[in-house]
């Protein structure tokens, strides 16, 4: 009876002074380590935000996130004493691009930008971008980037799933009415 209390006092003492192991540094799929305090209970790291990708200047790390920023720039998590630790970085699905788009006061309408942006997403995320429709105003349509999807309530964006896809609304139905207007013209 003696011996099994001491073996389960020895469970219990050497499961108190055993670390938990964090990812630690920048590099998100290193294998965890470790962490120099035995009683620390979180891992932390980059909160990765859909459609912009990891948070810059956050570090995998041992412990809860600095400051203020848990939720917003990191993200915290329990530790466990697994190899792959809990905070390793997220998996992420092929970047994609969306066109953004601006509204332009001298014309009084929203205007496609020449170039693309990058879109970060995570492997289970769809490919989405948007774009304004013709009833979006300066006060309806506020996003800043193409990339990602209109909200339910949003009825004056437009969304697409392919890469590039938000192309200007102008460019499409110039595709399909200058075959007809060439079709009239030979007509006449």
């Amino acid at each position: 009876m003696n011996m099994r209390l001491l073996i389960v006092t020895a469970a219990i003492v050497y499961t108190a002074n055993c670390a938990i192991k964090c990812v630690q540094g920048t590099n998100g799929t290193a294998e965890a380590t470790a962490c120099a305090t035995a009683s620390e209970t979180k891992c932390s790291g980059p909160k990765f935000v859909e459609y912009t990708g990891l948070s810059t200047g956050v570090n995998y790390a041992c412990g809860a996130c600095a400051g203020e920023t848990a939720g917003v720039t990191c993200q915290e998590c329990t530790g466990t004493d697994s190899t792959t630790g809990c905070n390793k970085a997220v998996e992420t699905g092929a970047d994609f691009k969306c066109y953004n788009w601006s509204y332009n006061s001298t014309s009084k309408a929203f205007q496609m930008s020449n170039t693309t942006t990058t879109c970060k997403r995570l492997k289970a995320t769809a490919l989405v971008c948007n774009m304004p429709n013709g009833t979006a105003t300066t006060a309806n349509y506020k996003r800043t980037s193409g990339c990602g999807n209109c909200t339910a309530a949003d009825t004056h964006c437009e969304a697409c799933t392919k890469d590039s896809c938000n192309k200007s609304s102008a460019l499409r139905l110039a595709v399909v009415f200058v075959p007809l207007l060439a079709l009239l013209v030979h007509l006449f």
